[in-house]
């Protein structure tokens, strides 16, 4: 009897361990996250009309790794959204454009409203700004570089996009790796025992 009593007893520590850990590490995520501040364009050139969409934006926060967007689209219009999309820029604490995202809004009947989530990772994204597109861009000359994203054809308000692209980014990669290997066979086996013997004194 006094075994089963002790037993129980232990099972209810871990139990009460457990949702207190559960308590804490909700609390604590919550804690690392904080409100982004944003703009939201709500007009849409669609069919030849001037369309306003009601874009509203219920939760938006972020942490160093990720982040989360919650928002609600509803057609206040008479014209049927067969298909738009959301463009959302996503912006640093530098104020640095470091994510495009769209999100694709399709069958939208007049006053219908639907709910949307788009998340993302990003370091230390601050603060957003939502417009309306009618169509899905060319991503041909969206470029990524280091987590942050640029347009070729609007770098500083000049058209690069002849001489940044994926091939030319690619050859250049290719040439680097090329050109580091190439050194690395040059170098004789003493150089590298010569290399190995100054990094072993400084240490």
């Amino acid at each position: 009897m006094s075994r089963l009593k002790t037993f129980l007893i232990y099972v209810l520590i871990i139990i009460t361990f457990f949702i207190v850990s559960l308590v804490l590490e909700r609390g604590l995520i919550e804690n690392m996250y904080y409100n982004m501040t944003g703009k939201i364009n709500n007009k849409l050139d669609y069919s030849g009309k001037n369309v306003e969409l009601d874009i509203n934006v219920t939760e938006a926060k972020s942490t160093n790794v990720n982040g989360v967007i919650n928002f609600s689209v509803t057609n206040n219009s008479d014209t049927y959204i067969r298909e738009a999309y959301v463009k959302i820029l996503l912006y640093s604490k530098s104020d640095v454009l470091a994510i495009t995202k769209y999100i694709e809004i399709n069958s939208l009947s007049q006053g219908e409203t639907k709910n949307y989530t788009l998340r993302f990772k990003g370091s230390y994204i601050k603060s957003y700004d939502m417009s309306l597109e009618k169509e899905f861009p060319n991503k041909e000359y969206i470029i990524n570089f280091f987590g942050y994203e640029f347009n070729t054809k609007d770098i500083f308000g000049i058209d690069l996009s002849k001489y940044i692209n994926k091939d030319t980014l690619s050859s250049f990669g290719s040439s680097i790796i090329y050109t580091v290997r190439f050194v690395f066979k040059s170098i004789p086996a003493w150089g590298w025992f010569l290399a190995w013997t100054i990094v072993a004194g400084v240490w």
